[in-house]
């Protein structure tokens, strides 16, 4: 069977809009990516794996950490819930509240982590000189910009706006690059330009976001804003949703943390290595899986419950078949990627056998993270997020309780395969549980009732 002439222009003009759009996720997200690399061969030349980058590499896990709950978890809950208060009106009567509410709780996590910073410096093996003290009173300083780009992030998604959700979170990214080169330019480099360049690129990119969420409803944003939301029955059925992502959000966060608790004990230079290895490793959920779990969770939102299962069918195949090709190839191809991308200046030999024994553990790792991005999204779109959550948390659980059996035994890599082995098996029975949701079959037996997810 063949297209006619007239056949064939009516197949692109339907299927081009939606390339043309993934093609643009793509590109946006690989500019930023590239700039992130940047930054990181950029260290890499002028820091090399040393003990200054290790207090820098360990610290900023605390203000990512929240800028992946902001930019993953608080949207899963998030933007649904605004798309569906959107639909009843031009104004989100809870959008003021929660944006005050978040920015002082951003606040007081740059306290608390200020007033921890003992704690937190014998935590990560420093010696507690004066350049990690102020590297950790830097960085502090993020935690409540990055909240303000969450917000607006979640908002462009809500609307549809993908692009504009990519360029949110990527672009603090950027700026962190333009301000080291700057830096470097102005023979101003010092051992507190890495805190302060990731400071400046969130603080720059939050203050936009705060002001594009302000303008949005500009008299709504008023004393009283965050008493009043107990009063909100949207604001109440978010905080439900927000509470299940949440759960799992800790999990990782806390997983995360427990890694580079023994890595650091390995000795200096691990910890750095380990960033670089996962900065490659993450190229595969960057450019492909995050953009695209973005993009599918605006068209399930916007799409009528019917078509779901369906859609998530044919998304899922799409990430599964490029992320493995992406990740065969990261894998064959890594050795050469690590001389182009670190090996400059301090970075040596010895530096590069050690990102290149971790980077398999990361490569099947971020794979494995690739297909959960489309799972969580589709299960929490249907109200099935806390099975997702439940199987994460117990993944994790069992991962750090495998690394604190055989800790003796483990050289760094093998601390990354804990969490490999542990979150595939539970991406597997999410998966199932996903085409459960889509032929109705054993439903009862693999997911919560209704009622209990409202519970």
């Amino acid at each position: 069977m063949t297209l006619s002439s007239n056949n064939l222009k009516t197949f692109l003009r339907h299927r081009s809009g939606p390339l043309v759009l993934i093609g643009l996720a793509l590109a946006t997200s690989g500019l930023f990516k590239v700039a992130a690399f940047a930054r990181e061969a950029f260290i890499a030349a002028k820091f090399g794996l040393s003990a200054i980058t290790d207090v820098y590499f360990a610290l900023q896990q605390l203000p990512l950490i929240i800028a992946t709950f902001m930019f993953g978890a608080f949207t899963l809950a998030f933007a649904p819930a605004f798309a569906s208060s959107r639909r009843n009106g031009p104004i989100v009567a809870w959008l003021p509240g929660l944006t005050i509410l978040g920015v002082l709780i951003g606040l007081a996590l740059t306290g608390l982590m200020s007033a921890a910073a003992p704690l937190l410096l014998q935590a990560i093996h420093s010696d507690a000189s004066a350049s990690a003290w102020s590297t950790l009173k830097i960085l502090s300083a993020a935690f409540a910009p990055i909240v303000c780009i969450g917000i607006w992030a979640g908002i462009c998604t809500a609307n549809g706006r993908n692009l504009w959700t990519m360029t949110m979170t990527g672009l603090p990214y950027l700026v962190m690059t333009l301000w080291l080169i700057g830096a470097y330019g102005a023979g101003m480099l010092n051992n507190l330009s890495l805190p302060v360049s990731m400071t400046a690129g969130f603080g720059l990119v939050g203050l936009y976001a705060l002001v594009r969420i302000v303008l949005l409803q500009p008299t709504s944003f008023r004393t009283g804003a965050v008493l009043s939301l107990g009063r909100i029955a949207e604001f109440r059925a978010f905080l439900r949703q927000l509470g299940a992502s949440s759960l799992e959000n800790s999990g990782y966060a806390a997983n995360q943390l427990l890694m580079l608790y023994f890595l650091s004990r390995i000795g200096t230079g691990i910890v750095s290595g380990n960033n670089c290895a996962m900065r490659i490793g993450m190229l595969g959920y960057n450019l492909l899986a995050l953009p695209l779990a973005q993009l599918v969770q605006a068209k399930l939102c916007a799409a009528n419950e019917r078509d779901r299962p369906a859609q998530f069918q044919r998304w899922i195949g799409a990430v599964a078949v490029l992320s493995a090709v992406f990740a065969v190839t990261l894998f064959l191809t890594k050795v050469p990627i690590i001389r182009i991308v670190y090996m400059h200046g301090k970075f040596q030999g010895a530096a590069l056998n050690t990102v290149a024994s971790l980077l398999p553990a990361w490569i099947c790792y971020i794979f494995v993270m690739s297909m959960n991005a489309i799972v969580a999204r589709y299960l929490f779109i249907q109200s099935y997020g806390s099975t997702y959550v439940r199987r994460q948390l117990a993944a994790y659980a069992a991962a750090n309780i495998l690394r604190f059996a055989l800790a003796r035994r483990f050289d760094a890599p093998s601390i990354i395969w804990c969490s490999v082995a542990s979150e595939g098996c539970a991406m597997l029975l999410n998966l199932r549980s996903c085409f459960a949701l889509g032929s109705g079959e054993k439903l009862a037996a693999t997911l919560p009732t209704a009622s209990e997810v409202a519970g």
